[in-house]
């Protein structure tokens, strides 16, 4: 979670804290509280990369490298484009391509940038 996450979930307590009275009402309250835990628990170990239901990721606010978040954008929106159409030109247009190559052209590039990262990561020259 950001930093903006964390601050949202503290106002959001203090919020539902100041509505309970009784000893019931903090149970329940805390047993969301662990519930919601869960989820995002199990969110988490599901989507290792940060990549939201909502087609978004999770900012890492120590990560400030613009193009790698750009090229996660891209990527997105193309496997997104991809899955709702049934051939590759129906995505080009669907994303404002004039043509299905120059759709192909992106997703060739993405590749190799993922590839490349990659080695880059594992030492590989």
């Amino acid at each position: 979670m950001s930093i903006a996450d964390d601050t949202m979930c503290m106002h959001y307590t203090l919020e539902r804290l100041g509505g309970n009275k009784t000893e019931t009402d903090l149970r329940e309250f805390m047993e969301e509280i662990r519930h919601n835990i869960g989820v995002n628990d199990e969110w988490r170990d599901a989507n290792p990369d940060g990549d939201m239901p909502d087609g978004s990721f999770v900012d890492d606010p120590d990560d400030f490298d613009m193009n790698a978040a750009l090229e996660r954008v891209k990527r997105n929106y193309i496997e997104r484009a991809l899955t709702k159409t049934k051939t590759l030109s129906e995505a080009a247009d669907l994303l404002g391509f004039s043509n299905y190559q120059t759709l192909q052209n992106w997703i060739d590039r993405l590749e190799k940038a993922q590839y490349e990262a990659e080695d880059k990561r594992m030492g590989v020259n």
